[in-house]
């Protein structure tokens, strides 16, 4: 009994660790847009790149009950991905926001440079996009059955958000 005891009490003692895993571009900064690239699977850092999304920064803002969803449309056909000494044709499709990767079978699990070209905002301004060096990203919180509840409603804690380079030199 006492062993049982023992072990629950180390369950709820025990901190838990979450990783996540983005790639987002290097040194590019735009007022209008945020461009980000998804993994298929975002808890496992070695799952390749499912997609890179485009987003208008005007949705965080809007009022989602009164006003539509702006959109971003990509206004080339193809764009190119570099990886790892291949170059890559990826199609695009129509008035979407989105570059869909893994649908087209291709598999990137490492860092990559898109040329992705002119996008157009739904005010009609257009953005050329330069090319993009994408890095792998982690983001990393430890839960804690104990503190969180002792915490009421700050469940979570980062340990962690930067680049997997980084967080690898971190870590020795």
């Amino acid at each position: 009994m006492k062993s049982f005891l023992a072990l629950i009490i180390l369950i709820f003692l025990t901190a838990c660790t979450s990783a996540r895993y983005d790639y987002y571009p290097e040194n590019y900064k735009n007022s209008d847009i945020s461009i980000s690239a998804s993994l298929i699977k975002i808890l496992d850092g070695n799952s390749p790149l499912n997609y890179i999304r485009i987003y208008d920064l005007k949705n965080n803002y809007r009022n989602r009950e009164k006003e539509p969803y702006y959109n971003v449309k990509i206004l080339s056909s193809t764009i190119k991905i570099n990886s790892n000494g291949k170059e890559y044709a990826i199609n695009t499709k129509p008035d979407s926001d989105h570059i869909y990767v893994y649908d087209q079978g291709i598999i990137i699990t490492g860092d990559f440079t898109a040329y992705i070209g002119k996008v157009q905002l739904d005010n009609g301004k257009i953005i050329d996009i330069p090319p993009l060096k994408f890095k792998k990203h982690i983001y990393v919180e430890k839960y804690n059955a104990v503190s969180d509840a002792l915490n009421k409603g700050a469940q979570t804690k980062e340990i962690f958000s930067g680049t997997v380079e980084d967080y690898k030199k971190q870590k020795k």
